[in-house]
Order: structure tokens, then C-alpha cells, then sequence
């Protein structure tokens, strides 16, 4: 079979698409499939081609940078594409597994995928100049691989996609959604709620502070609670929404951070909500209530004012209300106050016992409230030494203890935070051997 005759099967194939019809309408993905439908023309134009091909190399060369990989980048970029892809197929994996499944599905994704498989064998630019004695440059190995020596998680996981028979796709990409989720909360563990121009929508993060709970020294006993409850929820068992009470620098953010990164690889997911975005919570909630991951709902630093009613929502979700939270849904959230809504009773309210409830139940609607006090100064030490282990920081302990006290008077107290501030610093000092 010619050159010619194989990419018009291809292309024929590629229209033939339905459940992962998302891919072959990527901008990029389109692109690639019109230079190769100009080639088959009886006079294709040089000149659409490189005009094509100049925003397909530019996009497939900046995606490559991106995920620092340096050769398949086509194969690697069409399989990640499958990867996040949101269909019929990859929601009903994400939920319910491979079991759920029906064979009609498995039959269209085997053949789907085979067409996939050869588009994804293409050399583009290879494709073009033997056929039009061109000169086009080939992305694949366009940067030295000296540069890229890690590959993104979610590539690797799909890096035998292609080398599957026929027979084991469909099964080996259920399984696949069904661990790690699809669409968006397959590409990414942590959301925040952005409201721009009065409409909300979940933005991935990129950048997810990858903190764990060995970073975090002492407070043992309260991540011990936290870690019992995300296990409850993960296993199917109704969790507690939990609120994080202390003093600034306790590591109680953090806590909830090195939660995800601990779990999320069995489901969990982050979402961030600003408080003025409560009034956006039954949206959220329906946008995640039938997926198939668990989700944390986290409000970080939360507390109102005596003039704000927003924390009204926040309360009838937590306590049962109308609308009750989905039974793959709780909610975390941080304060430094033990009472969130301020207590500012006027005079006339002052008798009005309704009227005070309503404003401090909102903490008591939590089924857990653990408390983060600020470390002792043999605590804050503690966690002074512990961290100059982990960065191998090698000096005389009395020497350290001294600066460590030094630090916390000069600057933010006793905390986890200024223990951690002191290291880095002490680390930056070190290193130009000033200590």
C-alpha cells in the first residue's frame, strides 16, 4: 500500500471517530490532519502546509518543553490527550470501573484507539518531505536530552497504551480512569473555585505545594485525626467535616496540603474556596457530586464578620439542610478563631439568645475540631532539629538552639512556620559558609 492510500485510511478512520471525538477536534491534533488531507490533493499548496505545519511545530515543540520530554512526542502528546479525555466511556470508568462497562463501548474504544494508534505513528514532517521533496524540521529531538531527564506521572502511566493488543485497550484505559479520574480531575489534584465577570469555574493548579507529612514535625495526634478521617471517606464511609483551629504558623494549611499529596493517588482531590465564594457551593457541589474521585472542599483562613451572611450557606450545608453534601464530598476548613462569624451583639441583642447562636454555631456544626497550639519552646526546638536533619545541616547544637531562640524573638514567634523559615535561611547562611 502507498503512502498516499495509508494516510487515506487513516484519515477515513479518523472520521470515524465518535466517543473520543474531543481528540480529533484538538486545535493542534486538527492541524496535523489537515496538512496531512492537503497532501492528499492532486495539487497540495507548499505554502498551506508550511503555514500549517509552522503552528503545529510550534505547539507540539512547546508542549514538549512542558512535559520536558525530548523524543515520541507525538505518540506521548495524542496519549495524554486520551488520558484527560472526557467521554461516556471515561465517566463511566471513573465511577464505576471496567465491570460497568458494555461490550458495544469496548468494541468502538479497541477500534477507535487502533485508529488512533496509527495516526499516532505518523512523522508528520517526514510524511510531507518525501512526498514533496520539502525540507520541513522534525520536532522529535528538537531540544538535547541532556535537559530532559524526568517525564510527567500521568505519560508514563499511558506509555504502553500503544503497545497494548487488541483486546486489552479498552480494559487497560477503564482501569486507568478509574484510578486516576479524567478530564480535569485527571489532569490535576488540586482546584480553586476563580470567579471572573460573575461566572465561577474550577482552574487546575500546577504548582501544588508538594509538602508531606513527614515534613510536618510534631502534631502527631491532630494529623493522626485528619488522616483517619480522609481514610474514611476514601473507603466509602461518611466523614466528618473537619475545622483546623489555632494560632498562625501551626501548620494547620499545611496539614490539609500533605493530606492530598498522601491520598490523592488513591482518588483525593482538592478543591480551594474563597468565602465570598460561598454562594457558589451548590454549583460546585453539582459539578463533582457523580464523579468518581472524593473531593475536599477547603477553606483556608476562614472567618466573617458580624456583617457578612455568607457563612448562612456554609451552615446549612454543614448541618443537613435542603441540600446536603454528596457522599463523595467533605469539607476542611482553617481558622484562627474558635468561633469563625465574629461575636459583636448590639445592645438590643444583647438579651437575644437566637440571635448569639446563630452567629457562633457555625464552628459547632463540625464534626471534628482539632486544635493547633502554638509549640512550647522544647516543641519549637524540636522542630528546629528535626529539620536541620532532614537538610543534613551539620552545626553544633548549642550553637543552633541559640539561633533558633534568636530567630523566633526576632522575628515571627515559636511556630512550625518560623522553624521552617529559620532553616531555609540558616541553609542560604551556610552556603556561603557565613555561620
Amino acid at each position: 500500500m502507498g503512502n498516499k492510500e495509508k494516510l487515506k485510511n487513516i484519515l477515513n478512520g479518523l472520521n470515524e471517530i465518535v466517543i473520543y471525538r474531543n481528540i480529533t477536534n484538538h486545535s493542534l491534533i486538527r492541524k496535523g490532519i489537515k496538512i496531512l488531507q492537503e497532501l492528499l490533493k492532486e495539487e497540495p499548496s507548499i505554502e498551506f502546509i508550511y503555514s500549517e505545519y509552522s503552528s503545529f511545530y510550534k505547539g507540539i515543540t512547546e508542549y514538549a518543553f512542558k512535559k520536558r520530554i525530548h523524543k515520541n512526542i507525538w505518540p506521548t502528546f495524542l496519549a495524554e490527550e486520551i488520558a484527560y479525555d472526557e467521554n461516556p466511556f471515561s465517566h463511566i470508568s471513573e465511577k464505576y470501573g471496567f465491570n460497568a462497562v458494555s461490550n458495544l463501548i469496548i468494541k468502538t474504544i479497541e477500534k477507535e484507539i487502533g485508529i488512533l494508534k496509527e495516526f499516532c505513528y505518523v512523522n508528520i514532517a517526514e510524511t510531507v518531505n518525501s512526498l514533496l521533496n520539502t525540507e520541513l524540521p522534525d520536532f522529535e529531538n528538537s531540544v538535547n536530552n541532556i535537559f530532559y531527564e524526568k517525564v510527567n506521572n500521568t505519560t508514563f502511566m499511558l506509555g504502553n497504551l500503544w503497545e497494548l493488543k487488541e483486546g486489552k485497550i479498552a480494559e487497560y484505559l477503564s482501569n486507568y480512569y478509574h484510578s486516576n479520574g479524567c478530564g480535569i480531575f485527571g489532569k490535576y489534584k488540586a482546584f480553586r473555585w476563580v470567579t471572573e465577570n460573575g461566572s465561577g469555574q474550577l482552574k487546575g493548579i500546577e504548582n501544588v505545594d508538594p509538602i508531606t507529612f513527614e515534613d510536618l514535625i510534631g502534631y502527631e495526634e491532630e494529623h493522626k485525626i485528619v488522616i483517619e478521617n480522609a481514610k474514611a471517606l476514601l473507603k466509602g464511609f461518611p466523614p466528618n467535616n473537619v475545622l483546623l483551629y489555632g494560632d498562625k504558623g501551626t501548620g494547620k494549611s499545611s496539614t490539609v496540603k500533605a493530606l492530598l499529596n498522601e491520598f490523592y493517588k488513591e482518588g483525593l482531590r482538592l478543591i480551594e474556596i474563597n468565602k465570598n465564594d460561598i454562594k457558589d457551593l451548590s454549583y460546585i457541589l453539582d459539578i463533582i457530586k457523580d464523579r468518581g474521585m472524593k473531593f475536599i472542599l477547603f477553606f483556608d483562613d476562614l472567618s466573617f464578620d458580624e456583617s457578612e451572611a455568607d457563612y448562612k450557606e456554609l451552615k446549612s450545608v454543614l448541618e443537613g439542610g435542603v441540600e446536603i453534601l454528596p457522599s463523595n464530598v467533605v469539607i476542611y476548613a482553617t481558622s484562627n478563631r474558635r468561633h469563625i462569624v465574629t461575636e459583636n451583639i448590639e445592645d438590643n441583642e444583647l438579651h437575644n439568645t437566637d440571635a448569639r447562636e446563630e452567629k457562633l454555631s457555625l464552628s459547632d456544626r463540625f464534626g471534628i475540631t482539632i486544635t493547633f497550639v502554638t509549640p512550647s519552646q522544647e516543641e519549637y526546638l524540636k522542630i528546629v532539629k528535626g529539620l536541620a536533619q532532614k537538610h543534613n545541616i551539620e552545626i553544633e547544637w548549642n550553637l543552633l538552639k541559640e539561633k533558633a531562640l534568636q530567630w523566633g524573638i526576632w522575628h515571627n514567634g515559636r511556630s512550625p512556620r518560623s522553624a521552617k523559615q529559620f532553616i531555609d535561611h540558616l541553609r542560604y547562611e551556610l552556603s556561603k559558609n557565613t555561620v
